[in-house]
C-alpha cells in the first residue's frame, strides 16, 4: 500500500509543471491576441492613410462680421436664455409648458443647452418683452432664472453668483425716466440690464421699473440718492 502512494514531493512538482504549461499557453494565447490586433491596427492605419502632424500654427478663422452681426442683433431682440432652478425639462414638455403659460402669439423656437438652459427665441418682439417683464415663472415648485441672450453666454462656465431682478423705482420724477438716467441708478443697484416696455412708454408714472442684475450674496438697498444740479432726491 505505501509504495502504491506518490511521494509528497512529486505530487507538488507535476503540479508545478501544470501551472507553467498553463501559464505557457496563456503567455502564447495573449501574444496571438497582441499581433492579430497589431496586424488589424496596420490595416486600417493603411486604410486610413499616413497620420498627419499636429499643426504647429494655430489658424486663424475670419468670419462673416457683418452676417454674424446681424445675428446677433436679431438675437439680442428676440431671445432668452432660461434655465429651471432644480430640474430640466425635455424640448416637449418645455414646448407644452411655454404654451400653457405664456400663450405667445406668434412663433417660438426653443434651443436646448447643457446643463439644463435653455434658449428660447421669440417670432415677435411683443412676446418677447411681456414674456421677460412678467412672472415668476415655475415648473412645478422650480422657478425658472431668465436673463437676455448674450454674445458669447457659455452655460458650461455660468455660476450663479448673481440673477435679474426687476425693480421699482417710486416717487421718481418724469425728467429722471431717460434711458440713460435709469441706466445709472441701476448700475448703482447691480448692472443695469433693460428698462421695462410700459416704462419706456410712460404707461404708469407711480414708478419706474428697471431690470437689473444683482449679486446672490450681496445686500439690497431700501433707497438711492439721486444728486442733480446740487439738490437730492430719494
Amino acid at each position: 500500500m505505501e509504495n502504491d502512494r506518490e511521494p509528497p514531493d512529486e505530487k507538488e512538482r507535476n503540479n508545478e509543471e501544470e501551472q507553467e504549461g498553463t501559464k505557457s499557453r496563456e503567455h502564447n494565447d495573449a501574444l496571438e491576441n497582441e499581433e492579430g490586433i497589431k496586424e488589424q491596427g496596420t490595416k486600417d492605419k493603411a486604410h486610413m492613410g499616413p497620420c498627419k502632424p499636429k499643426a504647429a500654427v494655430t489658424q486663424i478663422v475670419i468670419l462673416n462680421v457683418l452676417g454674424l452681426q446681424a445675428h446677433m442683433d436679431h438675437m439680442q431682440t428676440y431671445a432668452i436664455i432660461c434655465k429651471f432652478m432644480g430640474v430640466w425639462p425635455t424640448e416637449k414638455d418645455l414646448q407644452t409648458w411655454i404654451k400653457y403659460h405664456w400663450k405667445p402669439k406668434g412663433n417660438i423656437d426653443v434651443y436646448l443647452g447643457s446643463k439644463g438652459f435653455f434658449t428660447v427665441v421669440f417670432g415677435n418682439i411683443e412676446d418677447n418683452d411681456r414674456v421677460f417683464e412678467g412672472g415668476p415663472y415655475f415648473y412645478t415648485a422650480d422657478g425658472l432664472y431668465m436673463r437676455p441672450w448674450t454674445m458669447n453666454f457659455f452655460s458650461e462656465r455660468k455660476t450663479f453668483t448673481s440673477v435679474p431682478v426687476w425693480v421699482r423705482l417710486y416717487s421718481l420724477p418724469l425728467n429722471y425716466w431717460q434711458t440713460k438716467s435709469l441706466s445709472a441708478i441701476g448700475n448703482e443697484l447691480g448692472c443695469f440690464i433693460k428698462v421695462s416696455e410700459a416704462t419706456r412708454r410712460a404707461k404708469h408714472t407711480s414708478f419706474a421699473r428697471i431690470c437689473v442684475e444683482m449679486d446672490l450674496f450681496g445686500a439690497l438697498l431700501d433707497e438711492v440718492i439721486l444728486e442733480v444740479f446740487y439738490e437730492e432726491w430719494i
